[in-house]
C-alpha cells in the first residue's frame, strides 16, 4: 500500500467514517475513542438513538474490525449486554484502504479519459464516448443538438492533481 499509515489527521478519520455510516458513525467514534467496554446502552443514550439503531451502525463498524466486544448476562433481567472497544489500529488501516481504493478508481478514470475521445451536448446534457456519440449521428439524444468534441486536458488534469493529493 503506498498510502503512508504514520500521523492521520482527526479531519481522516471524519472522512472514513463518514463514508461508511455518516455522521452518527464519528459520533460513535468520539464516544468510544480512548475508553475501553463501554455499554451499550450509554453508548445509545448518548447518541440519542435507540438501540436498534446503534446496533445497525456497529455491523458496519463490524464490518471493517473496528471494534471489539464483549458482553454479560444482566442477572435482573436475564438479557444480554454488550460492551464496545475501538480498535484504533483498524481505524487507521480503513483510512489506508479507503484512500487506496479512492485512488484505485481514479487511475481507473485517468486511464479511460486519456484512451478515448468523449463528445458532449453544448446545452450540458449529456456526455458519451465516440462509439455512443456515433450511435446517435453525433445528435443529443436530450434536447437534440449537435454533440462536440470534448476538450479532455482539464479532466486529465483535475484527475491527476486528486491522484497525488490523495498518494500525499
Amino acid at each position: 500500500m503506498d498510502t503512508k499509515k504514520k500521523n492521520i489527521k482527526e479531519s481522516s478519520i471524519q472522512d472514513a467514517l463518514f463514508e461508511i455510516g455518516g455522521e452518527l458513525a464519528y459520533k460513535l467514534y468520539k464516544v468510544l475513542k480512548g475508553k475501553e467496554n463501554v455499554d451499550e446502552l450509554i453508548i445509545a443514550d448518548k447518541l440519542k438513538i435507540s438501540l436498534n439503531s446503534l446496533r445497525n451502525l456497529i455491523y458496519k463498524f463490524d464490518q471493517y474490525n473496528l471494534l471489539s466486544s464483549t458482553r454479560k448476562k444482566d442477572r435482573k433481567k436475564g438479557w444480554y449486554i454488550y460492551y464496545f472497544t475501538l480498535n484504533q489500529r483498524y481505524i487507521e488501516d480503513l483510512i489506508v484502504k479507503l484512500k487506496d481504493e479512492k485512488i484505485k478508481k481514479l487511475e481507473k478514470k485517468l486511464e479511460r479519459e486519456e484512451l478515448h475521445e468523449f463528445y458532449k451536448c453544448v446545452n450540458k446534457c449529456i456526455r458519451m464516448n465516440i462509439e455512443n456519440a456515433m450511435e446517435t449521428n453525433f445528435m443529443c439524444p436530450e434536447c437534440g443538438s449537435l454533440l462536440e468534441l470534448e476538450d479532455q486536458e482539464k479532466n486529465i488534469i483535475k484527475l491527476k492533481k486528486s491522484i497525488e493529493e490523495l498518494k500525499a
